[in-house]
Formats: structure tokens, C-alpha cells, sequence
């Protein structure tokens, strides 16, 4: 058998994690798993879910900075701007989800203006002909709000609704596997790897016994709901690694290589089966 490196275990990589349908856990292998690999492997499983938290948050304040600035960009117009009569002339329908515009024509200080405005799904049905009050900037008359229509900025808006969608996407799982993996790699320190022989139960459930070590009790132990997909059978069976120990577990199934966050449902010794 080979010995494993980093790079043999699967699931580590992000393309297995974030783009759909992709897994590099294809077939069984057999490997010899050194500790310091298995170690590594769940280390950079605490940092996957740690840079996931992170940008997640990170995102999350961008949206609601951005969502912020774009709410007080239309009050600020619609409190302090001068106001303009005007006139719906032209719409547009939405696309990919937004909420379409209209085109008015208003006049400040003399000089026919006609703009386009973004609407929003808050904003009033307006066609055309429907009368609007223009709100404008003095400074910068191109700055135009209306009552309903805030007319926020095309790509601002969208990147802050991007922001959003990613960062609902990644708090999840950047949550559940930093809080795992930082579980298990403290367990770790604490209590080490032992090598032992699975025979999975079902879905979930294995029974691993340590033959190497008769002093060792054999343990039942309960995976826990993988983040992407489950393991196969076919890889659950023959060696593995058991780190940390009770509800903290790391099970290495040297197959895959592959790791599987568990916990420990039972306990016996060997010779009482």
C-alpha cells in the first residue's frame, strides 16, 4: 500500500465543495494513512470552514453597508432635493429578476430632461402618462428619486444583492464546519489517533474494533450529516483512523481517503460480543 499525502485525501479540495455534481471521492484505494496526514487533513477542514464563516460575514456586512447607503441615498434626495413635475413617457420591462424602469420627462430650471429610473419591487405601477414628482439634486441634477421609486444605481444594487446571496450561501456551512472541525482538532490534541477495523451498519452507524490494542474497547460510533454528500459503503470498511474521543470524533476511512466527523453511540469491550 502508498503511503497518503494531503493531496490523496479527498474532499479537501474546493471544487469538490462549492461546484455542484463535483466529487473526487470515485473509487475505493487502499492507502496507509500517517497520523500526521490524517491530522493535516482535519486542519485544513477547520480552515475551509473558518475562511467560509469569514467571507460569509464579511459579505453579509457589505450587503447591509451597501443596502445602507443605497436606502440613504434616495431619503437624503427625497428630505433635501428640490422637487420637478414630470411625466411617465417610456417603460421597460425587467430582466434576470429586476424590477424594470421607467423613462420621465421633467424640466429644471428651464431645460426638458428626460431620464430613465430604475424601479424596485416597493415601487408603484406606473405607465405612461402617469404624472410624477421628480426629486433632483441641486448640485447634480442627473440625481433623481421619486415617492416609490428610489432609482438606485444598476451595479451597486446588484453587487449588493450578490453579496447577499453568497453570503446565505456560505454562513451555513462556513458555521457548521468551523464549529465541527475546531471540536474535533481540540479532541485531537487531547486524546490522539488509533487505528482500528469498521464494518459499517448502515447509513450512518459503523462498529470499529481495535485489534491491534486488546486493552482498547471497541466502539459504535454515528457519523454525522455530511455537509456535501454521503460516503459509499464501499469506502466505509477495512482500516481506519479514530481521533479525539465521545461526541467529538474523526474517523479516517483509509479507502478514500476520506474524513467523516462522528461521535460515539455505545462502547464495549471485545470479548464481550
Amino acid at each position: 500500500m502508498i503511503d497518503a499525502t494531503i493531496r490523496n485525501v479527498c474532499r479537501l479540495r474546493w471544487t469538490a465543495v462549492l461546484v455542484r455534481g463535483r466529487d473526487d471521492l470515485i473509487r475505493p484505494a487502499r492507502y496507509t494513512v500517517p497520523d500526521a496526514v490524517a491530522t493535516l487533513a482535519v486542519r485544513r477542514l477547520r480552515r475551509r470552514g473558518r475562511v467560509m464563516l469569514s467571507s460569509g460575514l464579511l459579505l453579509f456586512v457589505g450587503f447591509v453597508v451597501g443596502a445602507t447607503l443605497l436606502v440613504d441615498r434616495a431619503d437624503e434626495l427625497l428630505a433635501t432635493g428640490r422637487t420637478a413635475s414630470g411625466v411617465v413617457v417610456g417603460t421597460e420591462p425587467g430582466r434576470r429578476g429586476a424590477a424594470g424602469s421607467i423613462q420621465v420627462r421633467f424640466t429644471v430650471e428651464g431645460e426638458v430632461r428626460t431620464r430613465w429610473m430604475n424601479l424596485d419591487d416597493t415601487s408603484p405601477e406606473l405607465g405612461v402618462g402617469d404624472p410624477i414628482t421628480v426629486f433632483y439634486d441641486r448640485r447634480d441634477p442627473e440625481r433623481i428619486a421619486a415617492p416609490g421609486v428610489a432609482n438606485d444605481p444598476y451595479l451597486p444594487s446588484m453587487l449588493t444583492i450578490a453579496a447577499f446571496v453568497v453570503s446565505v450561501v456560505l454562513l451555513p456551512p462556513g458555521l457548521i464546519g468551523s464549529v465541527r472541525w475546531g471540536r474535533r482538532a481540540r479532541a485531537l490534541r487531547r486524546h490522539g489517533w488509533r487505528r482500528g477495523v469498521v464494518e459499517a451498519r448502515g447509513k450512518r452507524l459503523h462498529h470499529i474494533e481495535f485489534p491491534a490494542d486488546p486493552s482498547e474497547r471497541a466502539v459504535t460510533v454515528v457519523t454525522t450529516r455530511p455537509v456535501n454528500y454521503a460516503i459509499p459503503p464501499e469506502f466505509r470498511t477495512g482500516e481506519v483512523l479514530v481521533g479525539g474521543r465521545g461526541r467529538h470524533l474523526t474517523v479516517v476511512f483509509t479507502r478514500g481517503p476520506v474524513l467523516a466527523a462522528a461521535r460515539e453511540a455505545g462502547t464495549h469491550l471485545r470479548d464481550s460480543r
